[in-house]
């Protein structure tokens, strides 16, 4: 069974693992691993503390941002 992410408490964000987001984006997470060395795609993503973390609504725009198809939907 995956792992449900919680919102983060203090700022109501909805963050995910590198995994979750490869989920989401339906790709690797050695993908998402290259992409933040090689910054080729640019998926947002932050730090908490020294954990990497993608905030669900800013994947999914910059999503839609490159696919004007999904923003007519």
């Amino acid at each position: 069974m995956a792992h449900q992410p919680n919102p983060a408490p203090k700022t109501g964000l909805d963050l995910l693992t590198t995994n979750e987001a490869a989920e989401l984006l339906r790709c690797s997470p050695k993908t998402l691993e290259a992409d933040r060395c090689r910054r080729r795609w640019r998926v947002p993503y932050v730090f908490v503390g020294r954990a990497i973390r993608y905030d669900r609504t800013a994947v999914l725009r910059w999503l839609a941002d490159r696919n004007p198809e999904l923003r007519e939907a």
